[in-house]
């Protein structure tokens, strides 16, 4: 999955090295030209980072708003210096607008952010809003009309631009800390999670019901597992393609996974077949939860690209004698073939006769013949 952002917040800070180029040719330049091409780099750089941040939370963005109110504050300050000059009024427009950008910063920031990183973004944020506006609603106080812009004997003035410079540093710190923290969550999902599916893969789902099974043995605490396989799936590629396969894998995946409870945990256990952890002991309980499942696969919405399936199911309950994982699951295994050769569309706890609930082959499927098929 792409990270978005990443590069607004690169040409940020080029924005604001041209920006203090371009101050630094006051004496070579119309006044003028420098005060509205650095005030505007300024301004830019200072935008650039929030809509970083915008895109990055993959929040709604606009840009015409903000470039219409920078226009507006540009055309002011280039009237309260060639018409009406007055270093006072400059300031004040410039800083209300960029303490405005700041603090929409922020509080894009409070709302969407999670961590370390997040937070120091917010902290230099939060603290440039407050200098802005402090030093554009004192300016009438501490400055004159014929005030300069890098006043050497300001204390104000350098603490002012002191702290735009520390504060675009955390940003961008802040930013390369959130980058590397989402780089670090991408990888831990493609290294847990399928692909195709987006639930558990194999690996991980196999190492819960690990860590399940030695606390059961630590602490007598009983667990169920149900071993779910795709109907005739075999004949949804053939008939269909494997693209529609993918596509009916995927909403039946979508299904299992939301008619699960939220204690529990299912994953892919590879091809067709799924698997699924069950705090539960009682078996009774746990096959009812296994024929919802089956329900809920065999009712939901389908179209002429994306055929209905069913699904069989395995379940068994952890037992004593149960030294490793291999014998549950081997339990639910042998119970999910007995429900396949009972009919298929049904479920089976190891242990018991098959529970029938089969109403008919799924749509598309019907006319297949009636000669059995492993999948």
């Amino acid at each position: 999955m792409p990270i978005h952002g990443m590069r607004l917040w690169g040409v940020a800070p080029l924005l604001a090295l041209l920006s203090a180029g371009v101050y630094g040719l006051q004496d070579h330049l119309p006044s003028v030209a420098v005060t509205v091409a650095g005030n505007g780099l300024l301004m830019g750089a200072t935008l650039l980072l929030l809509a970083g941040t915008s895109r990055f939370f993959e929040r709604p963005w606009r840009w015409w708003p903000w470039a219409a109110m920078v226009s507006v504050c540009l055309v002011w300050i280039f009237a309260f210096d060639a018409i009406w000059p007055d270093y006072r009024a400059r300031m004040l427009v410039f800083g209300l607008s960029m303490a405005l950008i700041c603090a929409t910063h922020t509080r894009v920031l409070a709302l969407h952010g999670r961590g370390l990183p997040s937070r120091v973004m917010l902290a230099a944020m939060g603290w440039q809003t407050l200098v802005l506006l402090a030093r554009a609603l004192s300016t009438y106080w501490i400055d004159t009309p014929a005030t300069q812009r890098f006043d050497g004997g300001s204390v104000v003035q350098g603490i002012y631009i002191g702290t735009y410079s520390c504060s675009i540093l955390l940003v961008l710190l802040g930013a390369q800390l959130m980058v590397n923290e989402r780089v670090r969550d991408q990888f831990e999902q493609l290294a847990t999670h399928d692909a195709l599916t987006g639930m558990l893969n194999r690996r991980a789902i196999m190492a819960l019901i690990e860590l399940e099974h030695h606390r059961w043995k630590r602490h007598a605490r009983p667990y169920a597992v149900m071993v779910v396989d795709v109907d005739h799936f075999k004949r949804v590629n053939d008939s269909y393609g494997h693209q529609a396969g993918d596509r009916a894998l995927s909403q039946i995946a979508a299904t299992l996974q939301a008619s699960i409870r939220k204690a529990d945990f299912i994953g892919r256990y590879g091809g067709e077949e799924f698997i699924v952890l069950l705090q539960a002991s009682d078996p009774e309980a746990t096959t009812l939860l296994a024929r919802r499942l089956c329900q809920a696969v065999e009712t939901r919405s389908s179209d002429a690209q994306t055929p209905r399936c069913t699904v069989s199911i395995g379940v068994a309950v952890v037992q004593q004698g149960d030294e490793t994982i291999e014998p549950v699951i081997g339990r639910a295994d042998q119970a999910l073939y007995e429900a396949k050769a009972a009919g298929r569309n049904r479920v089976r706890l190891a242990g018991t006769e098959p529970t029938v609930k089969h109403t008919g082959p799924p749509m598309g499927l019907g006319q297949a013949g009636g000669h059995p098929d492993p999948a």
